[in-house]
């Protein structure tokens, strides 16, 4: 068969196509939601017993990763800033297929709160995400 110029155009922007889409498909590494990225300033602040009952509408995402976190890294922390800072320990993150570290750093504390840094727990043998929070002291 004798393909003219045309066709042969047609043929190789077809492909070309079809190889810049890419898969769509999941990889089997693939274990959904991605962890964020927490700073202290995006904290939730978690009153405790102060507020009681039920909030309806509240959302409350779960990450999990298929294995566990490595061993968390040793940092320098230096010297703080001032008398007003603490140092927020850094932690792995899940992308999406790996743990990424994120490090620590100082950072100003709030009146009346201690914060919660981010971890990972074993919850019935799978390793679920908890983001930092704020704690009413």
């Amino acid at each position: 068969m004798k393909l003219d110029g045309k066709t042969m155009v047609a043929v190789v922007m077809m492909v070309g196509s079809l190889a810049a889409a890419g898969c769509n498909a999941a990889s089997a590494q693939d274990s959904g939601p991605v962890a964020p990225e927490e700073t202290v300033a995006t904290a939730p602040i978690d009153n405790g017993s102060a507020n009681s009952g039920v909030e309806k509408d509240e959302r409350v995402f779960h990450y999990y990763a298929p294995h566990a976190p490595p061993a968390a890294r040793f940092e320098v922390r230096g010297v703080a800033p001032s008398a007003r800072h603490f140092w927020a320990p850094g932690y792995y993150r899940w992308n999406g297929r790996e743990h990424v570290w994120m490090g620590g750093r100082w950072e100003l504390g709030r009146d009346g709160f201690q914060f919660i840094a981010p971890h990972w727990e074993n919850v019935f043998g799978r390793w679920e995400y908890f983001p930092g929070r704020w704690v009413r002291l």
